[in-house]
């Protein structure tokens, strides 16, 4: 986990849920930030657990969402991807032209679907 409280607070800055009507943070709600984190973190970044411990791997996140701005790549309309459903070959080709590397994406599947 996120041991420092910068580290902390400049996640909760920069992400929270945005089916909160404010950022946790704003809100002061520490056990609900805490408990969205820890989703995402066992979602998305679990899986780079053998690379990046929680905060290099929150670090990273968003030291590239400071470098590269993804809304502006997935919908550019000079290069659209197709909605709703756009293949994950069409994601990764508008990102690596954009960054200049390729993006690694995997899928998890469940028994109600897949998650991206």
């Amino acid at each position: 986990p996120l041991s420092d409280q910068q580290s902390i607070d400049a996640r909760d800055d920069y992400w929270y849920d945005y089916f909160l009507p404010s950022p946790p943070s704003a809100k002061g709600n520490w056990r609900t930030e805490q408990r969205f984190w820890a989703q995402e973190w066992s979602r998305h970044g679990k899986c780079s657990e053998n690379v990046f411990n929680q905060q290099q791997y929150f670090n990273l996140a968003r030291k590239l969402m400071f470098t590269f701005d993804l809304k502006s790549i997935l919908f550019n309309s000079r290069n659209p991807i197709p909605l709703p459903w756009p293949r994950v070959s069409d994601v990764m080709s508008a990102i690596s032209k954009a960054t200049g590397v390729r993006p690694e994406l995997r899928c998890r599947y469940y028994i109600n679907g897949n998650m991206l």
